[in-house]
């Protein structure tokens, strides 16, 4: 029993410092050879505090903090930052415990699964992120030069082809605009929740869907789920909540994918490599038991993360740059600079042409619609 605890107080530890580090994806830690238990609970608590230096500074560890980057930002400015990261842990907390409570109906779908399923989803999404926006033809042209850059990222000699696309399209062109235009003053204080707490759990069950079928399509991030909460909410506290949901549900229903049908949907559940079904009661409470102890401190270390980024607040962007330039290197050397560096050229493009960000998905979704053609 002590050792399961200690298990989950090192998974609590090290997810806190892969969510909380800009740039810093769990995934580089699930290498290390750490137990099922720890392994899982690090994944999960990532998931809860990995909005935080989105929010912050605009920097994604993943593709799935990227459709939060702008409304986050508001929220931030409006001097709301603590309520920000209560409804991160909040929403993600509810999603994790809904996931559980639907896991038997979640146990009856995930083996039907093939892959035409995904294609076909993935086909609809492409459209619907083009067709959605106001300057069509500029979007197509984002999707398709991100969707060349992916192909040719997935055909060259790197080990991580993903760290230098995603922090090149979405990190660093937010760090530089950033850093040339800082905030002139932000409050950052903690805060309650502005809205119900049924307002909360309706949308994190909405998250919690979108989840399940982001574990289910091997296609299908939890970022580009989440998308399609979008086009059902018009506040940016709901769409957060969606957001937020969405990621740590996904995440939830990857380890009983994993157990159902022994797919492997991220890098932790990768490194777990196997679990049973009789496992996972125990790892989801264990995940329940690390939930509450974050939604206790996690806010107390947000704020004061918050107000030393704000006091040193251009410095902290310098820093944050050189050291995703610094670990672009450390993974993938200078094929992984270069490749982060076209895909940063690339990055600054959507907002001029008025173009949402999230179409630069087309790094994932084009390579597959190719690889499946060809």
């Amino acid at each position: 029993m002590f050792e399961l605890l200690l298990q989950m107080i090192k998974g609590v530890a090290f997810g806190t410092l892969t969510g909380l580090t800009p740039g810093l994806h769990v995934n580089s830690l699930s290498r290390l050879s750490f137990p099922t238990p720890t392994l899982f609970v690090m994944g999960l608590v990532h998931t809860f505090l990995d909005s935080i230096p989105s929010a912050l500074f605009g920097v994604p560890d993943s593709d799935d903090t990227v459709p939060s980057l702008l409304p986050s930002h508001r929220i931030v400015l409006q001097g709301r930052f603590g309520e920000l990261v209560r409804l991160s842990v909040t929403a993600s907390t509810i999603a994790l415990i809904l996931a559980v409570l639907v896991y038997p109906i979640y146990s009856l779908v995930a083996p039907l699964y093939r892959f035409e399923v995904g294609l076909t989803f993935i086909v609809f999404l492409s459209l619907f992120l083009i067709l959605s926006q106001k300057n069509k033809i500029g979007a197509l042209l984002i999707f398709l030069l991100s969707g060349f850059l992916g192909y040719c990222a997935f055909n060259i000699p790197i080990r991580d082809p993903f760290y230098p696309l995603f922090t090149g399209l979405f990190a660093l062109p937010l760090l530089i605009e950033s850093y040339l235009n800082p905030p002139k003053e932000v409050r950052v204080e903690d805060s309650k929740l502005s809205v119900g707490i049924l307002r909360v759990l309706k949308f994190s069950a909405l998250g919690t869907f979108f989840g399940s079928l982001a574990s289910l399509l091997p296609t299908l991030t939890a970022g580009q789920a989440s998308l399609l909460g979008s086009k059902l909410t018009k506040d940016d506290l709901d769409y957060l909540t969606i957001i937020y949901s969405t990621n740590t549900a996904a995440y939830a229903f990857s380890l009983a994918n994993l157990a159902l049908t022994g797919k492997t949907r991220n890098g932790v559940m990768v490194a777990i490599g196997e679990v049973s079904t009789s496992e996972l009661l125990y790892l989801y409470l264990l995940g329940i038991s690390a939930a509450l102890l974050v939604m206790v401190f996690a806010p107390r270390i947000a704020i004061l993360l918050g107000k030393v980024a704000f006091r040193f607040y251009r410095k902290a962007i310098m820093a944050i740059i050189l050291f995703l330039f610094a670990l672009g290197y450390l993974y993938n050397g200078l094929p992984g600079v270069s490749l982060m560096l076209s895909a940063m050229l690339l990055g600054f493009l959507a907002p001029r042409w008025r173009v949402f960000r999230v179409t630069y998905m087309g790094v994932l979704m084009l390579p597959v619609l190719v690889e499946s053609v060809i």
